[in-house]
This record gives C-alpha cells, structure tokens and sequence, in this order.
C-alpha cells in the first residue's frame, strides 16, 4: 500500500519526539555528570574542526616536525659536544622516548582532541592545571620559535647575504607564508609539510648511504665505550629534535580515523626520525673533519662526496626544513590557542572558524606574538643553545604532567610504559639543568595567575532542572 500523507506527518512526528528525548538526556546527563555550559558549547564547536588527515598526511607533519630545524645542526652538535658517545646518547634517547610516544598515542586516539596535552591533563587533572599546560604550550613558542627563526636564517643566508634590514623583513616574510598557509586549512599544510619532510630525509639517509658506499666505515674513533655522563649531555641537547611529538597531539581532531591514523603516525614517525638523526650522527662522526666550526658538518660532508655546492643544497634544504617546523608549531599553537578560547580562558573571538574550518584568528594571534617574542629574544642576545635548552625544559615538563594523566586515563595494562616514560622524563628533567629551573618558575608563575583568575571569576550558577 502506498504511503499517505498522514503516515509521513506520522514520522516526521516520531522522529521529532526522539530528537527531544536525546536532548534531553544529555541534558540530564550533563547536569548530573556537572560539566558546564562552556564545556558544552566547547564540545560542540570542537566537531565543527574539518576532519582532513590521513595517516600519510599525519606522518608528513609528525616528520617534519621532528626533522624539521635539528636534523642539518643537533648531530654536529652532540657529535661535537660527546664524540663517539654521541651515537649511543642518540640510540638511548630513541629507545627512550618510545613510552612517551606510546602514552600520546594512546591519548589521542582515545581522546581526539584540539587541546592535545592540555585536554588530557585537564581530564586527569582538573581545568586548572589542564589550563596551565596550554599556556605552557603557548609560552613555548617564545623561545622555540626564535631559535627556529635564527636557523632558518642562518641556512638562508649561506645563500643570500642580508643586512640587518634584509633580516627583519624576511622574518615578516617568514611569518606572512605561514599565516597564508595555515588559514587555507590542515589539508594544504600537511600536503606541503610532507614533501619539505621526506625530502629532507632522503637528502641525510642519500648522504649516510653514499659516505659508506665511497668509503666504508670511515674513520675508527678511541674510546667507542659509552661514557654515560656524556650520554646524558646528548640527550638534554638532542630531546629537541623530539619536540613535536605533542604538537601532533593538538591535530588528532582532523583525523579522518584517529584511532587508527594517530597512534600509527606518531609512533612510526618517532622511528623515521631516530633513523636519519641517527645516520646523520655517524655519517658526521666518521667522514668529517670538525675542526673549522665556521662551516657546517652536512655541507663539509656534501662537499667531499660530491665535490661542490655543499652550501647551496644544504642551505636550501635546511632553510626549507627550518620553515616546515616553524609551520607545524604555528598550526599546533593556533588550535591549542582555539581551544583556551572555547574553554573561555581567552576571547571567544579566537575561537572563531574560518569557512575551510581553520582557526585564522587564533593564527594570527599567534603570529603576532611570536613576532614580538623573535624581536625581545633578539634584543636580550639569548645564544641558540640557552633557547634549545629553555625550550626542552618546558616540554619535559608538559610531557611529565601528561604521562601522569595517562596513567590516570588509560587502562592499567598500559601504565607499566606510562611510568617508564615518566622515569625517562625525569632523567631528562636532570640532564637539560638549569632550564628545568626555568620551566619550573613558568609552572609556578601560570599557577598563581590562573588560581587569581579563579578566585575573581563569578561561581558557576547550578543546572536548572531538566524538562
């Protein structure tokens, strides 16, 4: 029998019925469960992030990211700094950042999230301190990107000689890319992120691969017995290669499938990283003459396989590098900003989303404060090394309060190699120093700032009741 006009007034009727019973379950379940009106319209507007990552796409950001400004520097600098110990502070390093890996990979596919390591502590731990590790994250960028920004120009200029003017304006230049990319969504980004990724990665495995095809094992060294105190050296200085892994954290929500996608992105990008740095070290180690610092260890190594343009191809390769990471950081921080304003710690303006569902205004924010942060780091003349160490000092600090959260959130089969990272976290904590120190007085300072800020926000009125 064919259907009348009654039977689909009779549906429409039906369905209606069951939207209301739906809304207002969740209302019930809200109220009882106490999350508030900002929570609720935070978890709203987070399904409105356009889901535009696959894992190959995931890969190429989480590569970059790792790659990006240390893969052409960080293996001169340790093998410089710790000799043949260098490769062994690289193999334990590796090895040991695998449990924290595994704890963000966890996380992000149970827990999809724009705020990334802030989202997790916050479930774990409360808004408060969730609230502090995102301005943590935030505050990285004060000191990560300057020191990005000063590599990137270095490469550059082994190209193109820049006055001082030239060096200001290619900065803006620098920052106006980023923002035209950024804002044309994730999907551009990551595209673009995994060509520069895997482009520097084939130029540093081609290098290590033809030094040992021309000549073998290259020079033996005395002393090859691991000397631990330098192995720890090695890894305060090369744990910045792996600051990226929670920047990854803050994309899990573009994923088209996080739960498969992220997990498998984060960890295999870890071992695509540990493998060129790794191979970048030996090749430095064995086939290069240190003696003159002036020029790089890559170009000196290009130079003598292949005769010439060492400067050229590095510097090209670096330069593009240096501004994949700077890309990926400005990314990160613009949705972990987005994610502030939708939890309303910041303007809601920010949390504002543009027609490809990117947060421009949170980019441009962050745009313009790391801008201010390259001119004060240039102005107080910080060295490239008090930058990289100030700048792991506060991730192992976000990567601590994180793992505590995984053993908090995640299954107890899993805490065995959450508390591993944490014990790894702590090692690491000790080797970088006195810039655990200054992470800490940030920790502190935030802390103070955001239990004022809750002491003088209105208290939150009570669920009114379900009808």
């Amino acid at each position: 029998m064919l259907p009348t006009r009654f039977d689909g007034q009779k549906r429409h009727f039906e369905a209606s019925n069951r939207k209301s019973e739906s809304r207002r379950a969740t209302k019930l379940f809200v109220c009882r469960a106490g999350v508030s009106g900002d929570s609720k319209r935070r978890a709203h507007i987070m399904a409105t992030l356009r889901k535009a990552l696959g894992f190959s796409q995931g890969l190429g950001l989480l590569v970059s990211a790792l790659l990006g400004t240390g893969v052409f520097i960080v293996p001169e600098l340790t093998v410089r700094q710790a000799g043949a110990s260098a490769l062994w502070g690289w193999a334990v390093l590796v090895l040991a950042i695998l449990p924290v890996a595994f704890a963000f990979a966890q996380l992000g596919r149970r827990f999809p999230h724009a705020g990334g390591a802030s989202y997790y502590v916050e479930r774990a731990f409360g808004q408060r301190q969730g609230r502090i590790v995102g301005w943590i994250l935030i505050a990285l960028m004060s000191v990560g990107l300057p020191a990005a920004m000063e590599m990137a120009l270095w490469f550059l200029q082994s190209l193109v000689r820049l006055d001082a003017a030239g060096v200001l304006v290619t900065k803006l230049g620098l920052l106006a890319v980023m923002v035209a990319i950024n804002v044309r969504g994730i999907r551009v980004s990551g595209a673009l992120q995994g060509l520069i990724a895997w482009g520097v990665a084939a130029v540093v495995l081609g290098l290590a691969a033809w030094a040992w095809l021309a000549h073998g094992s290259g020079r033996t060294h005395a002393g090859s017995t691991p000397d631990f105190g330098l192995i720890g050296a090695t890894a305060a200085l090369a744990f910045w290669s792996f600051i990226g892994i929670e920047t990854l954290a803050h994309l899990s929500a573009e994923f088209r499938r996080p739960e498969r996608d992220f997990p498998l992105a984060l960890l295999v990008g870890v071992l695509c990283a540990g493998l060129v740095y790794g191979l970048g070290s030996w090749a430095i180690l064995h086939h290069v003459e240190l003696a003159d610092a002036s020029v790089p260890a890559m170009v000196l190594l290009f130079d003598r396989l292949v005769g010439g343009q060492g400067a050229a191809f590095i510097g090209v390769f670096g330069f593009l590098s240096c501004f994949a990471t700077m890309n990926i950081y400005l990314a990160s921080v613009a949705r972990m900003l987005w994610s502030l304003a939708n939890d309303g710690a910041v303007s809601v303006r920010l949390a504002e989303l543009n027609r490809v569902g990117v947060p421009a205004r949170a980019v441009l924010a962050v745009s313009l404060g790391s801008l201010l942060s390259v001119v004060l780091t240039t102005a107080l003349d910080l060295s490239l090394k008090q930058l990289i160490l100030m700048a792991n000092g506060m991730i192992v600090l976000v990567y601590l309060l994180t793992l505590g959260a995984a053993i908090r959130l995640l299954p107890r089969r899993t805490w065995p190699l959450s508390m591993l990272g944490g014990a790894v976290c702590l090692w690491l904590a000790w080797s970088v120093g006195w810039a655990m120190f200054y992470a800490l007085a940030v920790y502190v300072v935030l802390a103070i700032l955001m239990r004022h800020a809750d002491l003088r926000a209105p208290r939150e009125q009570p669920c009114a009741q379900v009808s």
